[in-house]
Parts: structure tokens; sequence; C-alpha cells
């Protein structure tokens, strides 16, 4: 079971997105404000956040950096309504995963669900494969 935080100021679309997050067999929290995004993704330990851009209180694209500086390191979805090409051109440069403009359909937003989770389990593997491989420092001569 993976922790899913959705950050979007529409309610409904929380509501509905975390509904079928749940019926995929994982966990979800969301919250309406970026600052609220931004204190449960730092208290967290989320592998997926599906983020908006336009909040009431600031600009997703500009919290990606943040969001992926927490120990947890979760990987990004953006959700807008409004979609713009240098937004999408930002948002992948500054390490989100997709960007999905609304409406969207729940298969798109199911298989990017799919798709980043299988990507961060095999990056998690890669990485737990490559701590194992370092020599420890007691058997350094």
């Amino acid at each position: 079971m993976s922790k899913i935080l959705i950050i979007d100021d529409d309610k409904m679309l929380c509501n509905t997105l975390s509904r079928y997050v749940r019926r995929m067999g994982h966990e979800d929290t969301y919250a309406l404000t970026l600052e609220d995004g931004l204190k449960e993704v730092s208290s967290g330990e989320f592998d997926v956040v599906f983020l908006d851009v336009n909040l009431p209180d600031g600009n997703g694209l500009e919290a990606i950096p943040q969001i992926r500086k927490v120990l947890s390191s979760p990987e990004i979805i953006i959700i807008t309504g409004e979609g713009d090409p240098d937004g999408a051109e930002l948002a992948i440069k500054s390490g989100a995963w997709a960007y999905i403009e609304k409406p969207f359909s729940i298969g798109n937003i199911e298989l990017q669900l799919v798709r980043v989770l299988q990507y961060r389990k095999e990056k998690l593997t890669e990485k737990g494969r490559d701590c194992r491989n370092q020599p420890s420092i007691g058997s350094m001569s």
C-alpha cells in the first residue's frame, strides 16, 4: 500500500481522487491549500503527491523543489485546470512525473499512478542495491 497526498483547492475533486486512490488499495490524505499540503508532506512519508498549480495561497509549480527535498522525496503529478506549455515544461524540468490537464479521465489518473508507483518501487530497489554494494567503514583498508 502506498501513501498518496492530494493538494488541490477543489474539495469535490479531492474527494473523487481520494475515492479512486482508496479503491486502488492505497492510503490517501488531502489538503486544500498549498500551506497545509506542505505541512502534510513534510510530516509524512508520502510516495506520490497530486499537486494543483493554482492554489489560493500559492503556485504549485514553485513548490515542487520544496516537496522533492523532503525525506521521502515523493513523486509529483501535476493536475491543473489551466494547461500551459511553459508550465508543463517547468514542471517536468523541476522533477514532476507528469502534467495532467483538467478535466481528466480517471483512467489516465489510474494509469499515471500505476506507472509512477512502479517507477518508484524500481528506483527504491535500485537505491537499496547501491547501498548494499558500498563497502562498510570497517572493511576499508
